[in-house]
């Protein structure tokens, strides 16, 4: 790109290059001292996935510890992301300059890492792309999470094409090189991090491979040297933390970011996960009000039972405790294993004694541990937090202060869960009806393609339905559509055909490749999702077929026309090794 002016932005150097995008350093033109970094769509393909990718980052716009969108435009035909300029170096310049990192410096960066993508994961993002080159450490020692090229989301529609893999294959867990449509990417994110946090330990990655194929089999029948051979400063328990993300299993792994993460905090806080939860009396399941409606949905009790045990170990040790005061209160309310469905309650206890005190209320929430200190006026015996408290598990206690900064052990603590009931949006039905077939968009993102009916349930106001058949006169139809709450629209859609043309039925047509691993079919432009046996459905006619496929490092492509003929199947084979 030779222009010096996108959008906005006054280009300052050109940074990198991927499959995806240009990348670039700019200045804002009128404000110098705003620094961006622009991501450029180089492959006109893959439009949807980069719309996807700056949707994710809308989503998830907020957490500290992820790359921010700035801005999102066209400029001319190109298709520009403006994103959060960080000042720091990746995780992967980190080890190359160290060789290794110390094990509690990579435990801090690994927990921040893993509570990122907690995050991430509760709002249905999976990043499948976890490496040290896609971790940042900014100049005030924050973590960074960066590039959601090639994240998931649980409503996408799949662009993996063709059993093509998306990912690093040095990081990538063995099922993610043949990814099926119930592949947990959650357990992905946990192994990318477990390869990631060996590499920091050690030095060195836990599988080589001189090309995918020998890294799939490496991952599928070897297991990884243990980290402690290389590096005998790693702690046994350390190491066990490491080889349990990097089980060739999905279900011998973590079961989630929050549950590696409680390990290795556990390991930071000097406390083997095991006694933590033997040594904390878990509170009872929370029942659900005696009523007829039904209980709002509630966290996993899974979930509690690892932050009862990180939250309760981080609060024993937050502060040593100081000479004899009044024994410490009786807690009252939220009474243990409460479940309370304001976000503000009200918590209450009764003083052991009666010298004047005052009494310093504690609590943590589960996705931070953080603990909050408040100090309600002395001698009071209730307080409850202005400002609300989100859907979580919490524990909470109280000490005893004597104005003279001594402070006493703290009471026992109790947990309890807010739960707060979401209003649900009200919504309405519309059925989308296409003559003969076309790929659906609502509010300009893909819902589903080449199909003739559709149903959609959408939140109530106005919405843009537009198809698409390139087959047409037409090319592409829209309509602006009002969904009121509990209605039920339909919207027909017509295309015409030349005259040749006007009866459309439809044929199979089967693809293969040699080599088949990694092929990548385009119908009349159009990217196809994976079907058995690489049989595809498509309208009788005239079609142009498109197979690319990246062999020794090049990308390589062929194409052919072919004539689908109604209720037959078409075989073509694209040979890449002439």
């Amino acid at each position: 790109m030779d222009e010096q002016v996108i959008g906005n932005y006054r280009v300052i150097k050109k940074i990198g290059a991927g499959g995806m995008a240009q990348v670039y350093l700019a200045v804002h033109k009128d404000i110098p001292n705003l620094k961006v970094v622009l991501k450029i769509l180089s492959d006109p393909r893959l439009v949807e996935r980069f719309k996807q990718e700056a949707d994710k980052l809308a989503l998830l716009d907020g957490q500290g510890n992820i790359c921010q969108i700035k801005h999102f435009f066209n400029h001319g035909d190109d298709i520009v992301i403006a994103m959060e300029y960080i000042d720091g170096v990746t995780l992967d310049d980190a080890i190359k300059q160290k060789g290794k990192l110390p094990a509690n410096e990579s435990m801090q960066i690994i927990s921040d890492v893993l509570g990122t993508l907690q995050f991430a994961h509760e709002k249905g993002v999976f990043h499948r792309d976890i490496k040290p080159s896609n971790v940042m450490i900014d100049t005030r020692g924050r973590v960074k999470i960066i590039d959601f090229g090639i994240a998931k989301g649980k409503s996408d529609p799949s662009l993996t094409i063709t059993g093509s893999s998306c990912g690093t294959p040095s990081y990538m867990p063995p099922e993610q090189f043949n990814p099926t449509e119930g592949i947990d990417y959650a357990r992905v994110d946990v192994y990318a991090v477990g390869t990631t946090m060996f590499l920091m330990l050690t030095g060195q990655l836990p599988f080589a491979g001189d090309n995918q194929f020998a890294l799939r089999d490496a991952k599928l029948f070897n297991d990884p040297p243990r980290p402690r051979d290389l590096n005998a400063d790693i702690s046994k328990k350390l190491e066990e933390v490491i080889l349990k993300a990097l089980a060739k299993d999905p279900e011998d792994r973590y079961a989630s970011a929050a549950e590696m993460q409680a390990a290795v905090n556990a390991l930071r806080e000097g406390v083997a996960v095991a006694d933590l939860t033997e040594a904390v009396p878990l509170p009872p399941k929370p029942r659900p009000p005696a009523e007829k409606k039904p209980f709002p949905k509630m966290i996993p009790i899974g979930a509690l039972v690892v932050i009862v045990g990180i939250a309760v170990a981080y609060l024993l040790f937050i502060r040593p405790s100081g000479p004899a005061l009044p024994q410490p209160p009786r807690l009252l309310s939220p009474e243990n294993g409460a479940v309370v469905t304001t976000a503000t309650p009200l918590f209450s206890w009764q003083p052991a004694g009666d010298e004047p005190a005052i009494f310093i209320l504690e609590y943590a929430a589960d996705s931070t541990f953080a603990v909050v200190l408040e100090k309600p006026s002395v001698m009071s015996t209730t307080y409850s937090p202005a400002a609300g408290l989100p859907n979580g598990a919490y524990f909470w206690r109280v000490r005893t202060e004597n104005g003279k900064g001594n402070i006493s052990a703290a009471s026992p603590s109790f947990s309890f869960i807010v739960n707060v009931p979401v209003e649900e949006k009200p919504t309405g039905t519309i059925e989308i009806t296409i003559d003969p077939r076309g790929d659906i968009f609502i509010d300009n993102k893909l819902y589903d393609r080449n199909k003739s009916t559709a149903t959609a349930t959408l939140d109530t106001g106005v919405h843009q339905i537009r198809v698409v058949n390139s087959a047409s006169r037409e090319g592409q139809l829209s309509e602006t559509v009002h969904v009121a709450g509990g209605e039920s629209k339909r919207i027909p859609f017509t295309f015409s055909f030349p005259l040749e043309r006007a009866r459309v039925d439809s044929g199979d047509v089967r693809i293969g490749s040699l080599p088949t691993y990694g092929a990548v079919v385009f119908i009349d432009g159009h990217p196809q999702e994976l079907r058995t046996n690489n049989t595809f459905r498509t309208s009788a006619g005239r079609h142009e077929i498109k197979v690319v496929l990246t062999l020794d490092g090049k990308e390589l492509e062929k194409t052919r026309t072919i004539t689908v003929i109604k209720d037959s199947l078409i075989k073509e084979t694209f040979d890449f090794r002439q």
